[in-house]
């Protein structure tokens, strides 16, 4: 076991470019200027990534039981922080500020320039809004609150075809729209860069990881894939006990900022769970023009179910751009972490009719050709919505089943062992909206088994959610979160 421990240690180690790359995390795509013009740049700090083999960097700065497990474990790049803006107005301060900025910026444009942008890497925009939409509206069928992150399967699925072979692998393939691993890998890292944010304003997050029962004989090379190309920790654990089922949880509240799995299981493991597959996503943004408290109102929302239920609303009104079509509108909330985007049905319309349409989520674009811009009067309940999705009807939607069939699955880069099978697919996830902004986060989990109407004014959008409605968080153009709000209760 010592000798497994540190092959796989040294395996994790990045090469030279991959720690470059693993410093190209999102960058904004606008620069906000400062009040003051800002002096010449100074010079970036230069920032490591290292691979501890004890000790995970997480709520409390301790080590978490998932240590105890741990093969291996990438530590996250330590991303420069936006500075404040100075509280005194003199000079001195000011020009210390531009001079921060300007270095923060400079580092956070070389960060995105180590990585092509989705719109660079061939394919991938296309096959990501594809993926987005069909497997948005399986995942999302139903009745009731639903959240889901389209960012967190797809990772876990490009993880799940490195550990197979054959059909099972050429069907994760064609459901996430690529031509084999290797372009995967390309986009795996382009879209890990392009998003992983971290500047002390906002917050894109991503973790992915590997756990294997410590019965399992493990191909070496498949889990120096999973590290190398996907940040993929790697554990081994008694499944089947209360240890490992909380050192997965811990795990997941680590990554999650305890927005999931600090309050329990998020998976329970059997003796039989050879596998599973982890892949969070955490976001954290301030709205650019924060709700005032002081203009909350008690009012009704009415749920799907026609209950009229009591809700905190607050209220602004702002000159924005927004959409309306047949069927709904929609405004977006700007945020220090990307937008988020509100979409009201009209009335007699259900929020999972709108998800129908595989073009709905690409089209909701306020600055599009069809945005109109004029005065938004924003009615925006608080809430905190949280969903446990089983995906597996997700997963045969999108055309893989061979994984799920213990005759017919390959795991063979993994492992020898015979038969393994996909046996769960899950993804819990939360979102809490309030005055300040949003924070969101899921867990998807692969557990392998073996042995309203508009106003007269065409030019006013009445955003009055207390109905039923969507809600869309975007990140450079791809979809982290949507969701549907049936009820607040």
């Amino acid at each position: 076991m010592t000798d497994r421990y540190k092959r796989a240690n040294e395996a994790l180690h990045p090469t030279d470019k991959a720690v470059e790359g693993a410093l190209s995390g999102g960058a904004p795509r606008k620069r906000r200027s400062p009040l003051r013009a800002a002096l010449p740049a100074a010079v970036a700090a230069v920032l490591a990534v290292a691979l501890l083999v004890n000790g995970v960097p997480g709520l409390g700065g301790g080590t978490t039981a998932s240590a105890a497990y741990a093969l291996a474990q990438p530590a996250y790049p330590d991303l420069p922080k936006m500075p404040a803006e100075p509280t005194a107005d003199s000079e001195a301060a000011w020009e210390q500020f531009n001079e921060d900025y300007s270095a923060w910026w400079d580092a956070w444009r070389a960060y995105r320039n180590e990585a092509p942008g989705l719109d660079e890497q061939a394919g991938l925009l296309t096959a990501l809004e594809d993926f987005t939409a069909g497997s948005t509206a399986l995942a999302l069928a139903g009745e009731g609150n639903g959240v889901y992150s389209p960012v967190s399967l797809w990772f876990a699925l490009a993880m799940l075809a490195e550990t197979t072979e054959e059909d099972s692998r050429r069907e994760i393939l064609d459901a996430l729209g690529a031509e084999d691993v290797e372009q995967l890998r390309a986009w795996a890292d382009t879209l890990w860069h392009a998003l992983y944010t971290d500047d002390g304003t906002a917050a894109v997050l991503l973790g992915t990881s590997m756990w294997l029962n410590e019965g399992v004989d493990f191909n070496q090379d498949t889990l120096d894939a999973l590290a190398g190309h996907y940040y993929a920790g790697s554990y081994q654990v008694p499944m089947g006990t209360g240890e490992a089922d909380q050192a997965l949880a811990d795990w997941t509240a680590e990554q999650t900022r305890g927005l999931i799995g600090a309050d329990g299981k998020v998976l329970e493991t059997t003796p039989d769970t050879l596998m599973v597959l982890a892949s969070t996503l955490y976001a954290m943004g301030r709205w650019v023009n924060e709700f005032q408290p002081e203009n909350n109102t008690d009012d009704v929302f009415t749920a799907a179910d026609g209950t009229q239920q009591q809700a905190e609303f607050m209220h602004r009104t702002e000159d924005a751009n927004f959409i309306r079509r047949e069927g709904y509108q929609a405004a977006a909330l700007n945020s220090t972490a990307g937008q988020v985007v509100f979409v009201l049905p009209d009335e007699g319309v259900a929020p999972r009719d709108l998800l129908a349409d595989p073009d709905f989520l690409g089209s909701l674009d306020v600055y599009g050709e069809d945005g109109i811009y004029g005065e938004v009067q924003w009615s925006l309940p608080k809430f905190d919505v949280s969903s446990d999705l089983d995906l597996k009807s997700t997963l045969t939607g999108l055309g893989i089943t061979s994984v799920l069939d213990p005759e017919a699955s390959d795991f063979s880069p993994l492992t020898s062992t015979e038969p393994v099978w996909l046996d769960q697919a899950k993804q819990i996830a939360r979102v809490q909206v309030d005055e300040q902004g949003f924070q969101a986060a899921a867990v998807t989990l692969l557990a392998m088994s073996g042995a309203g109407a508009p106003e007269d004014d065409p030019r006013i959008c009445v955003m009055d959610l207390d109905r039923p409605f969507l809600f869309v968080i975007r990140s450079d153009d791809a979809v982290l979160f949507a969701g549907v709000v049936d009820s607040l209760a």
